[in-house]
C-alpha cells in the first residue's frame, strides 16, 4: 500500500504544527516556513494546506501576523482521520472499484475480503496515533 503525496505532506505539515504547539505561546507557521523546512514546493504545501483547512485539521489567520495553527489540541487529531481525509480512494484491487469489474474469478474470489480486512487494521493502527504521539527528533 502506498498513500498519495498530498497526505505525506499533510502529514509532514501536521507533525510540524504540533511541534510548534509545545512552545509557550505556540508560534503560527506560515506556508513558506513549512514548505522550505520540508524542502517541497511553496505550490504543492498550499494546495495541501488548503485541503487540510477545509477537513479542519488546522486553521489559517491571515495579515500580517497571520500563520497557521492545529485547529485542536494534537492529541485529538488522529493520524487515521487525516489519512482517510486526504486519500481520494482506497482501491487496493480492481474488485474495490464499483466501474471496473473485469476479474472472471470476482463472484466466487475471497482474496477481496482479505484485503478488507488488512485495510481495515491498516486503518484502525493508524486510529490509535495522533499528532501528540510523533514528537518530531531534530538534528
Amino acid at each position: 500500500m502506498q498513500l498519495n503525496q498530498q497526505t505525506d505532506l499533510a502529514l509532514r505539515a501536521l507533525i510540524l504544527l504540533a511541534e510548534e504547539e509545545k512552545n509557550n505561546p505556540p508560534r503560527l507557521l506560515t506556508i513558506r516556513e513549512i514548505s522550505e523546512f520540508h524542502r517541497i514546493s511553496r505550490n504543492h504545501m498550499m494546495k495541501v494546506i488548503n485541503t487540510l483547512v477545509e477537513n479542519n485539521f488546522i486553521e489559517a489567520k491571515r495579515g500580517k501576523n497571520g500563520g497557521l495553527k492545529l485547529s485542536r489540541p494534537s492529541n485529538e487529531i488522529r493520524v487515521g482521520d487525516v489519512v482517510r481525509a486526504l486519500e481520494n480512494h482506497w482501491n487496493l484491487v480492481e474488485c474495490f472499484s464499483p466501474q471496473r469489474q473485469n476479474c472472471q474469478i470476482l463472484p466466487s474470489c475471497q482474496l477481496k475480503h482479505v484485503f478488507h480486512r488488512a485495510l481495515s487494521a491498516f486503518l484502525a493502527e493508524l486510529d490509535q496515533c495522533t499528532l501528540a504521539d510523533i514528537p518530531l527528533k531534530r538534528p
